[in-house]
């Protein structure tokens, strides 16, 4: 058999199984939200992981939706009830195209190991409280940093569509009102 003949009949298996592929998988088409009616870009931040890896919002846009979930960081992931969902649905999540950043203030240094059991970038808003942080951008901080008092994020849950669109309210992102119930829509593909 001649070279050409055998390159031509790869690149006809490579196409034939490129075509069955997509056949098998086709794009799926999101359904308009009602919230995401009123949405605006999400505000980009870049924070460091808890393995001190930056990570930026925007790295996800295009490919995936985001779910964004703030956390209060005195406590730790762990005490968190949204958070430990998002850990026990993670592998669905990700099957549904949905990627998750965890945000809170930095850990103490007894509640840091806690993040590291998380499979998805648990982010610290070394900043939080300060007029520029993610905390007060996203409208999530209850208590600005203070002398020797770390700021105070309240738990909250966003997501952020594949274009870079959240839902927003006043000067805010919107958080869900029932953080759990919006997870269990998005596993069922609503």
């Amino acid at each position: 058999m001649k070279p050409r003949f055998i390159v031509l009949l790869l690149a006809l298996a490579a196409v034939t199984v490129a075509t069955i592929y997509r056949a098998a998988n086709p794009h799926r088409r999101e359904a308009v939200d009602p919230a995401m009616q009123n949405s605006q870009p999400a505000p980009g931040f870049q924070l460091l992981d808890q393995n001190n890896r930056p990570v930026q919002l925007r790295g996800y846009l295009g490919r995936h939706r985001v779910l964004v979930a703030f956390f209060d960081g005195r406590t730790g992931p762990l005490a968190d009830r949204v958070l430990l969902k998002l850990k026990e649905y993670q592998p669905a999540l990700k099957a549904e195209g949905v990627m998750i950043l965890a945000i809170s203030t930095p850990l103490a240094p007894d509640i840091k190991p806690q993040a590291l059991s998380f499979p998805f970038p648990v982010l610290r808003d070394t900043n939080a409280g300060s007029p520029e942080s993610c905390s007060r951008i996203w409208g999530v901080c209850s208590e600005p940093a203070s002398a020797g008092k770390s700021a105070v994020v309240m738990p909250a849950l966003f997501l952020v569509d594949r274009r870079g669109q959240v839902a927003w309210l006043g000067d805010h992102p919107q958080p869900f009102e029932d953080p759990e119930g919006a997870i269990a829509s998005i596993l069922r593909g609503e």
